[in-house]
């Protein structure tokens, strides 16, 4: 069985990633104004920095195809 990971955007990448108001979660590559919608990822919410800023993380064997992306280490 391989091992899954929760995977976020990578900090300082030129990519951002949200849900949107119809429920999407939507990879945006700024600098080419791109949008990819991510289907069949388990995500969710969480809080990252001292700042308690929100960010999505998503659930996989590897990271999604579209994006830069880094994984999270909750250990």
């Amino acid at each position: 069985m391989a091992k899954e990971t929760w995977w976020v955007i990578a900090p300082e990448s030129r990519f951002s990633f949200e849900q949107q108001a119809n429920g999407d979660l939507v990879v945006t590559d700024t600098s080419a104004a791109e949008q990819h919608v991510l289907h069949g990822y388990e995500w969710m919410h969480v809080k990252h920095g001292d700042e308690g800023a929100h960010r999505i993380k998503v659930h996989g064997e590897g990271p999604p195809p579209f994006g830069q992306w880094v994984a999270l280490d909750e250990g």
